[in-house]
């Protein structure tokens, strides 16, 4: 074979994918079930044979050639796994696509519940941007879901032959790190006392201006503050002592039962609860019938009700 057409071995794919997926040397591993150093050594590995860093060492996040590559080897590795359980006539993977907060702090840790439950269907679970199109690139329709929040302020319009269930709408609450409200003097006297705050914000305000208005506080421009992009990232931020970020069950993982977050509640006016937007599963018509993802939407209910009661028995 020309040299020039030779693959690099499976397991530095699967490796590099991996990582790409999860944003992480150990997260790949864990999910691979093998030891970070084989991960660090086959992304190295593949580095070597294709003459280009994949990985920034200094960041830790994907180089342009890593994202181009990671892009187009995934589709090709998905129709390869595919194929292969197509022969040996078992079900193929169910790709479950959502935002990287969802996936990291409340889908990934039960996944391992579903497994064991459930040992004859495998998931992939792929996190990506929040604002990423239901059809990713890449992704077979037929054999693909997706899990992403949905703001009620905004019009959602469902691609044809697309159906679609509320999993959750999780009450909003603002959340900050201890430090940070040491520094601020402590909890807040009212709600409107929040607007002097360091307030952080994903894209744009919106978020922060509606919860404000269910509180009745009137708030027309809120004072500047970092935007970052997506809820895992604010929250990632706030944990950091930065502001106070909105957040919800879904997205706070056990911070709030480690300390490293606590709720923000003004002493003087109690906050409302405030649900402004609900976490939907969808998918094309035909996957939505089969039994991998009948099996799937039904346990991820019965783990969204789990968390209710879990939550609901909090002091």
């Amino acid at each position: 074979m020309d040299q020039r057409y030779r693959i690099p071995p499976l397991a530095m794919l699967n490796a590099f994918t991996a990582f790409a997926r999860t944003g992480g040397i150990r997260r790949a591993a864990a999910e691979l079930r093998v030891d970070h150093a084989a991960i660090s050594r086959h992304i190295r590995d593949l580095e070597n044979i294709l003459g280009t860093p994949l990985r920034d060492k200094e960041t830790g996040t994907l180089t342009l050639a890593g994202h181009t590559y990671y892009s187009r080897i995934t589709p090709l590795l998905e129709e390869l796994a595919t194929a292969t359980a197509d022969i040996r006539n078992h079900t193929p993977p169910l790709t479950i696509t959502c935002a990287h907060g969802f996936a990291y702090h409340w889908l990934l840790p039960r996944l391992s519940t579903f497994r064991r439950a459930h040992p004859q269907l495998e998931i992939m679970l792929r996190p990506v941007d929040a604002n990423t199109a239901f059809h990713v690139t890449g992704v077979e329709t037929d054999n693909h879901a997706h899990i992403g929040y949905v703001r009620d302020d905004a019009p959602l319009a469902e691609p044809r032959n697309t159906r679609s269930m509320i999993i959750a709408r999780p009450d909003v609450f603002p959340v900050a790190a201890p430090l940070c409200l040491t520094e601020l003097g402590g909890q807040p006297r009212t709600t409107a006392d929040l607007l002097r705050a360091p307030l952080l914000q994903e894209e744009d305000e919106a978020e922060w201006k509606l919860w404000f208005h269910a509180q009745n506080v009137a708030c027309t421009k809120l004072p500047a503050a970092t935007r970052l992009w997506q809820a895992h990232i604010t929250l990632a931020a706030a944990r950091a002592g930065e502001g106070i970020a909105l957040g919800n069950i879904f997205l706070l993982g056990n911070d709030l039962e480690t300390g490293h977050l606590v709720r923000v509640q003004p002493t003087q006016t109690p906050l409302r609860e405030v649900a402004l937007g609900a976490y939907l599963l969808r998918a094309s018509t035909a996957t939505w019938e089969k039994k991998s993802l009948i099996t799937f939407r039904n346990w991820l209910l019965e783990q969204v009700e789990l968390e209710t009661q879990n939550t609901s028995s909090l002091p």
